[in-house]
């Protein structure tokens, strides 16, 4: 089982975390490309996604914290406006009430 150590890979400003789902995300790039072409791997793509940051072939771009802070408070009022938009559709016309009182059965 390969268990590279998180210091030989540089990637300054990133965390572990960040680090494992770059190397399965480009893992699964790489078995994905292999497949589409019908190549068989003679490496597992996990070890050719370590090598290829080991190398420098992939880097981690990790997202600016105030842009996604700004794309969260866009999808809640957006959420907001479609609820009250289907809360005006769904609401009922004025209800009519039957008055009328069934006739006991002779």
């Amino acid at each position: 089982m390969l268990k590279p150590s998180a210091n030989i890979i540089d990637c300054p400003h990133s965390s572990r975390y960040s680090l494992v789902v770059a190397v399965a995300k480009r893992a699964r790039q790489i078995a994905q490309e292999a497949e589409e072409s019908g190549e068989i791997l003679i490496q597992k793509p996990v070890e050719l996604a370590v090598r290829d940051f080991v190398n420098h072939r992939c880097s981690i771009i990790e997202p600016d914290p105030n842009e996604i802070e700004e794309e969260e408070e866009k999808a809640a009022e957006a959420s907001t406006e479609e609820v009250a938009s289907q809360e005006a559709e769904e609401a009922p016309a004025a209800e009519v009430q039957d008055t009328k009182e069934e006739e006991p059965l002779s």
